[in-house]
């Protein structure tokens, strides 16, 4: 590794060009709004600057907020396997999984949905909690102008820094288009110096294909594309539950096995699609969803 961080090693051999970039700043007392195309590593970023922050100050807390009840489930999962994060006793907490408070106090790391901080930061019984925060990380942070889901995450942005205005704010986004005007808000937020980190580098080539279809046809289109190979893996996004239940019903009459990822389920059986997809053997290589795996989830 030609690039090492002191206080964390990294699952993989050697930080990419996009991390590089960032991994100066990681223990040093700034903000960061970090801006990296899908895929390159920006959840290993938080795990740096939380494992500096935990391993150097045995009193601190870090936090980690995201807007998807999948995306939170994966992020406990991942940390909890992980020793250098777990010896910290890790806790979520998600809009269809509550926990007591005195869990927030007793684990050091947090792991909430945007509605879940935003409750917290509305709380008396959070406020010392949120007064020994020394880093919050935002991922997905581009929905912060999201009309349906960014006034939350804003909103505890907002009122975490009132509380707390010495904790470091670190947000991610692999789309945000003003790294620069949101970088100058968190500023505002606890004066801190705040450094804007882009990079334009992928690890993949991303091929784009656009198909153009009538209204009443998008259905049958989408069942056509997934059945062109069914043994690859295929996820399709939709914009309704109406919507992705037809396809699914359209999917399994042609014999085709598919499941339904959608808020609806319980996150157990979400969890148990996203095993089944990832594993090779299961037999599922097709996935209808709704926004619950449109952002941040990895299903490789």
């Amino acid at each position: 590794m030609d690039e090492t961080f002191l206080y964390y090693t990294p699952q993989f051999a050697e930080y990419n060009v996009a991390q590089k970039k960032a991994l100066p700043l990681l223990d040093k007392d700034v903000n960061m709004v970090v801006s990296f195309p899908t895929a390159t590593g920006k959840s290993a970023l938080a795990e740096c600057a939380f494992a500096y922050h935990l391993s150097t100050n045995a009193e601190c807390k870090v936090a980690y907020i995201c807007p998807f009840r999948s995306l939170a489930m994966e992020k406990y999962e991942t940390w909890n396997a992980e020793p250098q994060l777990s010896k910290y006793g890790i806790v979520v907490c998600t809009g269809d999984l509550r926990v007591e408070s005195r869990h927030f106090y007793t684990n050091r790391l947090a792991i909430l949905t945007s509605e879940s901080f935003d409750s917290k930061t509305r709380s008396a019984t959070y406020r010392e909690w949120l007064g020994l925060q020394n880093c919050i990380v935002l991922d997905e942070a581009h929905l912060l102008g999201d009309k349906s889901r960014g006034a939350a995450a804003e909103a505890a942005l907002m009122r975490a820094s009132q509380i707390n205005a010495s904790a470091r704010l670190i947000l991610l986004s692999a789309t945000m288009s003003n790294a620069l005007a949101i970088a100058k808000w968190v500023k505002s937020l606890n004066g801190k110096e705040t450094k804007c980190v882009t990079s334009t580098w992928r690890p993949t080539v991303m091929e784009k294909k656009y198909y153009s279809v009538d209204t009443g046809d998008k259905v049958e289109k989408a069942v056509q594309i997934a059945s062109k190979d069914s043994s690859k893996k295929t996820v399709i996004f939709v914009h309704s539950k109406i919507t992705g239940a037809e396809i699914t019903k359209t999917l399994k009459q042609a014999r085709i096995r598919c499941a339904f990822h959608n808020a609806s389920i319980s996150s157990a059986k979400r969890a148990k699609i996203e095993n089944a997809f990832k594993d090779e053997l299961s037999g599922l290589n097709t996935i209808v969803s709704t926004s619950t795996l449109s952002a941040g989830v990895n299903l490789c």
